[in-house]
């Protein structure tokens, strides 16, 4: 058979016209015929029993000749409905007479006409071609079918309402269990099922677990056994799912051969006849729904599976919008404690920072007007105390609002444990010279050299050493570590008052401080523990009220990339003096001069100093006054420090500078390691510090 658009002439071989009148002799048999149309030229072609049906003296025929046959009432009716089952929206159309004119409908004598479509083929040059059948009806067969489409549209209002009242009760209730298990206690009683269930899988969907199951009366439940099941084992299942083709089931027989280990799974169960729907959370599939029937077969029509699957996505949907708006909840009921601790904190850090502020303005004042030597050494000592404290809560505020917006940076570095226990231990048996209390250090290996973050280190062990001598009044302190099974694991333990059982879980929160009389931010553990944790290690403590407290932390022991025996060795450095006073000569580059002076009353009994105003004098002087060091300011006008250092190595490469930065983060830190400057000092700066510092260099 060929028919053809485009020419009225259409050349058949012999073979090719008996073929043709064996179709035709069959659709007379059947009452119906077949038609083509050209979507692009809006113009179609009947066969012969259609060109009786419509009294067309033609077989082709145009779109809109084709609507005069129609009757005015139903012509945009019947323009829609074609257009939908052209486009395919739509397979099958029942037309009965009352559509068409009395022309046509006399010759239909109550009969119905049913006509689809076929295929749609989209040509290469871009045109459109539909084929399709026509059929016509006989009035009890058309009274047949209607009644049979009434009961199905009856099923699928039915389906529809429960849909929407499954939707509804998603919304009004608040427990998506009792309503999924609802949902599918419907879908389970509408098909007469034996059980309806909901499998999900894991995060990278390597196992699935069945979560949800419903069973009718004198079924065995499924669900415990069904757990963490590989999908690998279920791979024909998952491949069908995840492609978006239905698995439909009408019995075990149609399950190809791929599926033989599913088969075998469903015969153990009893199970003749299923059907999946697969169920979304964005794009990722998470999971499936099914029905399943034992012993009983069942043939089940596409519309089942539509309303499985409609059901199957409003569980997925509503589920992940309540997991969501809980989430919500949680974290605004977070959000807002966050705000109240917030607020007691900075309620709390106002009086902190006023209580030091108040002492350093006060003993400052008196300190002014005494001429007696004891009480300017007591001012002296409380200023430089109530200092310290300044410096620690601004350091916490710091440090935690780097936290707080994922800055807090590490700047790793060849470390010697050994060394910085030895200098924290000194420093605290200076500061409780006047307690009763012992301080002890042990050292768990001779030498201990580890790659790690040298500054955060020492944080962690002086807040702990703080908190100690803090809360200890008499008795004992002891600082130390021991290796143990690839970790270095410090402790700091005292004799102190211990901590309060009901209060030993708060430890290490935000914002806690567990008492209110000692003076403190309360973040100094909280800090710890994030330092702790970001090196790789834990940190936990143990106390018992009134006997004392051991905090432990640990950290992975790396060792040092480069031994101590390897390190390249420094140059001396030849210290240059002044001819007049026999000073060492330092060159100070700080463009603020109350800074300068605060620097000059440090060293100008020990060095002879050179004011340099912005970094382009200080690379002036230096060609002048050869210092033996430069304490070279970061930001400065003209030319700031790193440039100014440029500057300078390029006249002396291996010359001492060390940087003075008021940028406390660790990215400006690393910039300064990596320009190459020898050392570094951060404002405030402290005297003993910036001397030590010199000394390290100058004598080395």
């Amino acid at each position: 058979m060929k028919t053809q658009f485009d020419t009225p002439h259409i050349y058949l071989t012999m073979s090719e016209i008996e073929e043709e009148n064996r179709l035709n002799d069959l659709l007379a048999v059947l009452n119906a015929g077949y038609w083509e149309a050209n979507l692009t030229g809006k113009s179609c072609y009947f066969s012969e029993l259609l060109c009786k049906i419509f009294r067309m003296k033609s077989p082709y025929i145009t779109f809109r000749e084709l609507s005069a046959y129609f009757n005015d009432d139903y012509i945009v009716l019947f323009q829609n409905l074609i257009a939908s089952l052209l486009n395919d929206e739509i397979h099958e159309l029942l037309l009965p007479p009352t559509y068409f004119n009395k022309y046509v409908a006399t010759g239909l004598n109550g009969r119905l006409i049913r006509t689809g479509l076929i295929r749609r083929t989209v040509l290469e040059d871009g045109s459109v071609k539909c084929f399709g059948y026509l059929q016509l009806i006989d009035k009890r067969d058309a009274e047949h079918r209607v009644l049979k489409l009434e009961n199905k549209m009856n099923s699928l209002i039915n389906q529809l309402n429960s849909l929407s009242v499954s939707l509804q009760n998603f919304l009004t209730k608040h427990d998506p269990l009792a309503v999924t298990e609802d949902i599918m206690r419907k879908v389970l009683n509408n098909f007469n099922g034996s059980r309806v269930y909901i499998f999900q899988f894991n995060e990278d969907a390597s196992l699935q677990s069945c979560t949800h199951e419903v069973v009718a009366e004198g079924i065995s439940s499924e669900k415990n056994w069904l757990q963490n099941i590989p999908t690998k084992d279920t791979r024909w299942l998952y491949e069908e799912l995840t492609s978006g083709r239905p698995v439909i089931l009408n019995s075990l027989d149609d399950i190809p051969v791929q599926g033989e280990v599913e088969r075998n799974m469903l015969e153990s169960q009893d199970i003749c006849s299923m059907m999946l729907a697969p169920m979304y959370s964005g794009k990722r599939m998470i999971g499936y729904m099914g029905i399943d029937l034992v012993c009983v077969p069942r043939k089940w029509t596409n519309e089942d599976y539509l309303w499985l699957l409609s059901l199957a996505n409003i569980i997925a949907i509503c589920t992940e919008l309540y997991n969501q708006k809980k989430q919500s909840d949680e974290d605004k009921k977070y959000a807002e404690n966050n705000d109240r601790l917030k607020s007691a904190f900075l309620a709390n850090m106002s009086h902190e920072i006023r209580t030091p502020l108040n002492s350093i303005i006060g003993f400052s004042e008196l300190l002014a007007e005494t001429d007696d030597a004891e009480e300017k050494k007591e001012y002296a000592s409380i200023i430089q105390s109530s200092n310290n404290l300044l410096l620690q809560l601004i350091n916490d505020i710091i440090d935690i609002s780097k936290i707080e917006s994922n800055r807090l940076d590490f700047i790793y570095s060849d470390v010697d444990v050994n060394a910085i226990l030895r200098e924290l231990t000194a420093d605290l048996k200076l500061r409780l010279k006047d307690k009763d209390i012992e301080v002890c250090l042990e050292l768990g290996l001779p030498d201990c050299t580890v790659y790690s973050e040298r500054n955060r280190l020492m944080q962690v062990i002086v807040n702990l050493l703080s908190n100690a001598a803090k809360f200890t009044e008499q008795g004992k302190i002891t600082i130390g570590y021991i290796l143990r099974d690839g970790m270095l694991e410090f402790f700091v333990q005292d004799t102190g008052m211990g901590i309060p059982k009901d209060k030993q879980s708060q430890l290490f929160g935000r914002f806690k401080k567990l008492n209110s009389v000692a003076q403190g931010s309360g973040l100094g553990l909280f800090i710890s523990k994030t330092i702790v944790e970001r090196l790789g290690g834990t940190i936990q403590a143990e106390s018992e009220e009134g006997v004392g407290s051991v905090f432990r932390f640990s950290i992975p022991y790396k060792v040092s990339k480069t031994s101590s025996a390897k390190r390249k060795a420094t140059n001396p450095v030849i210290v240059k003096k002044d001819v007049l006073s026999d000073k060492p000569i330092l060159l100070v580059a700080e463009d603020t001069l109350p800074n300068y002076k605060l620097i000059e009353a440090m060293l100008r009994k020990e060095y002879e100093l050179v004011h340099a105003k912005n970094g382009l004098e200080a690379v002036t002087l230096f060609k002048e006054k050869h210092p033996a060091l430069v304490l070279m300011d970061i930001k400065m006008p003209e030319m700031d420090g790193i440039e100014a250092l440029k500057g300078i190595r390029d006249l002396s490469p291996d010359f001492p500078v060390i940087a003075v930065t008021a940028y406390a983060f660790e990215e400006n830190i690393r910039e300064i390691v990596n320009n190459g400057f020898n050392d570094y000092l951060i404002k405030p700066i402290r005297c003993s510090a910036l001397k030590e510092k010199l000394d390290a260099i100058l004598h080395n």
